[in-house]
């Protein structure tokens, strides 16, 4: 209880300087303490008044989660006459809905918020600006199509407003400019934005907020994990192993569950080195500590039992494997819908373990499933589709399904899969496999010329997988 009327009192401080900036009337000072006596007026009786009718204490036992909902209910006749006071609650509530990983409802207030503070103090003025990027930055979160649209349309909207000048400047707005741009990038999966967008929100931060224990944690996670997801391992271990002994970063400062995600990208980072002993145990207690704090079916938790179902399929160890992948994908389907991008990746992921673990049938159906609904629901170019889609075709040639496999190579893209996985040669990769499909299928005239040249630049790039390439070399000598 008190700690949800801390978070919303936290949220109203930024805009309490702001009130104060712009009335310039003779009694500034008296508006100024008016508004906050209103404000307290509204936590005291309005919210606490609410849920505790009888003055008796909180009889009710309130969560919070419904302490925000009947925070949200008397805003617009409560302050009517006032639209900073109003948008600043309004700012408060969305960023704590976003904590609680209610996007949807998150993105209502901040877009009431937007507007309430663009009536107050301009649309183009640093406090709005600041709102519409966290908009940007909630919708990117969402995960939906339409989402994204919107988180488009709003960060194109806010860096019109904000203008070149003080985007290119070293100041707030440009700040959170480039964390919206670095998190609308990243939950697309636009790797290489994501990571030079962040990275100009680090130095950012370090300059106008080096005490923001939570925005440095946003910022240098995201870092870290884009550096993971472009096969940087060697960079991104000494990296968290910085983060997680950092005095800024103490789990009292940003949290237990921030810290686990941390560690949960340590063990990604040894998983990719192929030190599953070493990743194994550290996936599994920051699985183990999400889980306890954000429950078994948020979306954070299931991605880090993911991480654990993968570290064991890397290993070999497919009946530990198998049973968390299907109940990642169960929950997850269940409890954001089986059209999110996260539900098709973990359908994909599913996927990827049944082919690995026996069931070949079902492994190729999930596959299938994932990269058809990626493609139909997030558009042709969407990268984790193009990712499932090499896999398939690779697998459908194991299989000997040869034209489904040529098909399935036909519709690949080079771009997709470099922003998908930025380690060089992907033009090679596709015309290797192209060529490997080929021969095959008895087309040993078509498909020799073409892996034998995209061997040979592959190994001269020394970037292919070591195992993949000895299959390519075994098979051009075959007679």
């Amino acid at each position: 209880m008190i700690a949800t009327i801390a978070m919303l009192s936290m949220g109203l401080l930024a805009s309490s300087a702001l009130w104060w900036r712009s009335e310039q009337q003779r009694h500034a000072s008296e508006m100024q303490a008016a508004r906050a006596e209103a404000v307290t007026r509204f936590l005291s009786d309005d919210l606490i008044g609410a849920l505790s009718p009888g003055g008796s204490g909180f009889e009710r036992d309130p969560t919070v989660r419904q302490m925000l909902e009947q925070a949200g209910k008397p805003l617009a006749q409560r302050f009517d006459q006032d639209p900073a006071v109003r948008g600043g609650i309004h700012a408060a509530l969305g960023d704590a809905w976003r904590t609680l990983g209610d996007r949807e409802r998150a993105a209502g207030h901040l877009r009431q918020a937007v507007q309430d503070y663009g009536r107050a103090f301009g649309v183009d003025d640093a406090q709005t600006l600041i709102t519409r990027y966290g908009l940007v930055r909630t919708l990117a979160y969402a995960g939906t199509p339409e989402s994204f649209t919107e988180a488009e349309r709003q960060l194109e909207e806010a860096d019109r407003l904000a203008g070149k000048r003080r985007l290119d400047g070293e100041n707030e707005v440009a700040l959170y400019a480039a964390i919206a741009r670095g998190q609308l990038h990243f939950q697309q999966l636009q790797i290489e934005p994501s990571l030079a967008a962040h990275r100009r929100a680090d130095v950012l931060q370090r300059a106008l907020r080096p005490d923001d224990a939570s925005m440095a944690a946003l910022i240098r996670s995201n870092i870290a994990d884009g550096l993971l997801r472009s096969d940087k391992a060697d960079q991104a271990i000494p990296l968290l192993q910085s983060l997680l002994v950092d005095p800024l970063l103490r789990p009292e400062r940003i949290g237990e569950s921030t810290v686990a995600g941390y560690r949960v990208m340590l063990a990604r980072a040894l998983r990719n080195l192929g030190r599953y002993a070493e990743a194994l145990p550290i996936a599994e207690a920051a699985a183990t500590t999400t889980e306890r704090i954000l429950g078994p079916d948020d979306y954070t938790t299931l991605v880090q039992m993911s991480l654990v179902a993968s570290i064991h399929d890397y290993a070999g160890d497919c009946p530990k494997a198998l049973p968390i992948a299907r109940m990642v994908r169960e929950r997850m389907a269940k409890r954001y819908g089986g059209e999110r991008q996260a539900t098709l990746i973990e359908t994909g992921n599913l996927g990827f373990k049944e082919y690995d673990c026996g069931d070949r049938d079902a492994g190729l159906t999930y596959l299938h499933l994932a990269e058809s609904g990626l493609r139909k629901h997030f558009g042709q170019d969407n990268v984790a589709a193009h990712s499932f889609r090499y896999a398939l075709a690779g697998n459908l040639a194991e299989q000997g399904r040869y034209r489904e496999a040529l098909e399935m190579v036909e519709g690949l893209s080079v771009p997709a899969l470099t922003a998908g996985d930025s380690t060089p040669g992907w033009e090679h990769r596709l015309q290797a496999l192209r060529g490997q499909i080929l021969m095959q299928s008895g087309r040993r005239a078509e498909g020799q010329p073409l892996l034998h040249s995209a061997v040979a630049s592959l190994t001269q790039l020394e970037v292919a997988d070591e195992d993949q390439l000895k299959t390519w070399q075994a098979l051009l000598q075959t007679p």
